[in-house]
């Protein structure tokens, strides 16, 4: 007989999935509903739900239960192994019982060079045989400019997802105690090493660091902002990929691969309908560029990906970030949320009558999107 969810566990899976509709999805089994199983098609439309609801899941226990993921599986009409398979895949899901409070501490280049050594051995001492706190070694956590970094979860009705750094104090660990303080990572002005300035004379891409609030819609407009969305509208969708292609942009990540070629052979696909992804995931030491812009300028990647996913005619966004990104996927959400209450998101943009949709998805600690 398959294992069955606690309460904490359905309550937490149905915040995400909304209540079960039927008893063949999860819900309480009606004697009228026979032997007609229904809903397979609708349950299999959510099937890009289940990293969603495996994070409610690990954020509620602390890991992954047997009972826990049947019901996912039950409620996304996903086989177990399949659903076991993306569970044990991120290094950040356990499916084995673990304490609520785990501690990551990176031991990757940048921070080895930068003293992680000593951050391990305070942590040890400070955690070794807590059965309420574990801690584990991580690779890169993208904070490499403030190495050492660590990155402290706690599970629980209060969900803490917190980056340290630098972690080169115990100080920053009283989080992992449970005590309520803000350990988030300190501004670049009150680190105590100095930092190259991010921003530099002639900065584009940077332009707005540290000047505009990353949190205000208001600023952000203030400062440019959606100006270039509605000179992407006045282009039309064909401007907007020829402008592209003249300016030879091209993609940040190793294959350098023109962006204007892939989003005008998304645009002319006839098949419906069109997704585009921002891809948000970077792992190697040193390559923090995509966080940094997220976490202070996150108005920009969601007007940009509208952007994108005008001229290619996508109706739908997705941005897929790390779930070592704390700071960068809070900023998102907010940026994503005021976007929609002033309707540069949602089924009427701009009043433009185009619609666009973004959903943010978070990765577990794996270099995949």
């Amino acid at each position: 007989m398959a294992a069955e969810p606690t309460t904490a566990e359905r309550e937490a899976v149905d915040e995400v999935l909304g209540p079960p509709q039927s008893g063949w999805s999860g819900g309480e089994r009606d004697a009228n509903e026979g032997h007609v199983s229904r809903g397979g098609h609708d349950l299999r439309e959510q099937r890009h739900l289940l990293l969603p609801a495996l994070h409610a899941l690990q954020s509620r226990a602390g890991w992954i239960s047997e009972g826990g993921l049947t019901y996912v599986s039950q409620r996304l009409d996903v086989p177990p192994a399949e659903a076991y398979g993306v569970a044990s895949f991120y290094a950040m899901f356990s499916t084995e019982p673990r304490p609520k409070t785990v501690v990551h501490v990176c031991d990757d280049i940048a921070c080895r060079i930068n003293g992680t050594d000593n951050v391990i051995a305070e942590v040890e001492r400070a955690f070794g045989g807590d059965e309420d706190v574990m801690w584990v070694r991580s690779p890169c956590l993208g904070l490499c400019e403030r190495a050492p970094a660590a990155l402290v979860q706690r599970a629980g009705e209060a969900v803490t997802n917190v980056s340290v750094a630098p972690a080169d104090s115990m100080d920053a660990f009283r989080e992992a105690r449970g005590r309520v303080v803000d350990v988030r990572p300190r501004s670049r002005a009150q680190m105590d090493r100095p930092l190259p300035p991010l921003r530099r004379e002639g900065s584009r891409l940077l332009r707005r660091i540290d000047v505009v609030d990353p949190r205000s819609l208001d600023d952000y407009r203030a400062h440019g902002g959606y100006e270039a969305l509605r000179r992407a509208v006045e282009l039309g969708p064909d401007g907007v990929i020829r402008e592209l292609k003249d300016s030879k942009l091209l993609g940040r990540g190793g294959a350098a691969f023109p962006a204007g070629v892939k989003w005008e052979a998304v645009a002319k696909q006839p098949v419906r309908p069109h997704y585009f992804v921002c891809n948000a995931d970077e792992s190697e030491p040193g390559t923090f560029k995509d966080r940094i812009l997220m976490e202070d300028d996150p108005f920009a990647v969601i007007e940009a990906l509208t952007i994108a996913g005008y001229a290619t005619g996508s109706e739908k966004g997705y941005v897929y970030i790390r779930g070592e990104y704390p700071a960068a996927t809070s900023n998102l959400e907010n940026a994503i949320k005021q976007a929609y209450a002033r309707g540069f998101l949602g089924h009427n943009v701009m009043g433009e009558g185009f619609a666009f949709d973004i959903e943010l998805r978070r990765g577990a600690g794996a270099y995949i999107c």
